[in-house]
């Protein structure tokens, strides 16, 4: 079963079609491409930040590496293995950090055997949501919890855990 997160912009657009095109959606657990790819993926994925940081710690792995008796090949090699690990183990969560970043929140987390599966799901709880017509409602008092950007979405939720689950 595969988890993704799904973010919106903090402003989201006023049409709900450009509200579904701006929603990212962001797969949970450990990224083969970035495992395989390191440094490259987070250049592909505009992460500038997290690039310069993991070539900073590769080359202070290595150079630590070296001063404790490795040669340099053995350091590099063991200093680019581990920046791989660390790439693909929490490169989905460095691309969270980047939307947050952004100006992007959570709004909902979604599960389904494929990505196409995730992404149905999430619309199915979330078009009704949104696109319903609205009623005018009384104001309520600030609760001091801030605003919230998902608008008419009931806020954070996990949509499509559980079969006849209703969010």
């Amino acid at each position: 079963m595969l988890i993704y997160t799904v973010h919106e912009p903090a402003r989201p657009a006023h049409s709900l079609e450009q509200r579904a095109e701006d929603a990212v959606f962001i797969k949970e657990g450990f990224t083969g491409w970035g495992f395989l790819f390191g440094p490259l993926w987070l250049l592909f994925n505009a992460l500038w930040f997290e690039f310069a940081l993991a070539l900073l710690l590769s080359a202070g792995v290595a150079a630590g590496l070296v001063e404790f008796g490795l040669d340099q090949g053995q350091a590099s090699g063991i200093a680019n293995l581990l920046l791989m690990l660390i790439v693909g183990f929490e490169g989905n969560s460095l691309r969270r950090w980047r939307l947050e970043r952004k100006g992007y929140v959570f709004v909902s987390s979604v599960a389904g055997k494929s990505f196409e599966e995730c992404e149905r799901r999430f619309f199915d709880a979330w078009l009704p949501a949104v696109a319903a017509p609205k009623v005018a409602q009384v104001p309520q008092p600030a609760s001091g919890a801030g605003p919230h950007s998902w608008g008419d979405w009931p806020g954070p939720a996990v949509a499509g855990t559980l079969p006849a689950e209703i969010v």
